[in-house]
């Protein structure tokens, strides 16, 4: 009997597998003009601006994501970059006289480039696909959704007003290199939200600013390139 049971004991364990996630990973988007390569190489402390997008709510909005526009600023530091205040900065910009054509601000500034943060996205990814650590798929009862993030840059050439580059990065959760476990925890989850209890977790701060900082260090490279 003793036999029996340790037999399917066994059967037991060997059935069970762990389910995983995968999401395909987003590719980033490249574009570097000669004319900015060329300028990096023969500037090796280039000093910059970064320019943020305008918000109508400044106590809201803009204090969430301060943190990720002195992250960015930091790394730009790291690298050798001379970063100038872009508060001063976009004062000189509102002024209507300057406004008409970036290369009057060269020497207003004393500035080279405008690296122009154009947006950072937050990404639902959402799949009822799961893969098992023994080359099996199935179908979940309950699609599993975890966030992702996107952020775009546009590079302007201040001297001769040159749009020089533009690039978007995209960190995809649950990629090959980081696949996501379906666990009791995740169960558990699913049991709160079928019962009208549903709570997003958005990215957490730690992880949007490690995001934000290699991104920046890549928008180096390709500046470069």
């Amino acid at each position: 009997m003793r036999k029996i049971l340790l037999i399917l004991i066994s059967v037991s364990f060997a059935s069970c597998s762990t389910k995983y996630i995968k999401f395909n990973q987003a590719q980033n988007e490249i574009y570097t003009t000669k004319s900015l390569s060329e300028f990096l190489r023969t500037n090796k402390n280039p000093k910059i601006v970064l320019r943020t997008p305008v918000t109508s709510k400044k106590t809201t909005e803009e204090e969430n994501v301060s943190f990720l526009y002195s992250a960015i600023e930091k790394e730009f530091l790291n690298q050798g970059f001379v970063v100038r205040d872009r508060n001063l900065f976009n004062q000189v910009v509102g002024n209507n006289q300057n406004t008409v054509n970036y290369s009057k601000l060269k020497d207003k500034t004393d500035t080279d480039l405008i690296i122009e943060l154009i947006k950072v996205d937050q990404i639902l990814y959402e799949t009822n696909k799961y893969n098992t650590d023994k080359g099996k798929s199935g179908i979940l009862n309950t699609p599993y959704k975890q966030y992702g993030i996107s952020v775009e840059f546009k590079v302007v050439l201040i001297s001769n007003n040159e749009f020089a580059g533009t690039y978007k990065f995209n960190y995809t959760p649950c990629n090959s290199d980081n696949e996501c476990v379906i666990n009791k925890s995740w169960e558990k989850r699913v049991k709160k939200i079928k019962k009208g209890k549903e709570s997003y977790e958005r990215v957490s701060h730690n992880v949007m600013e490690e995001f934000i900082r290699n991104a920046t260090k890549k928008l180096v490279i390709e500046m470069r390139s």
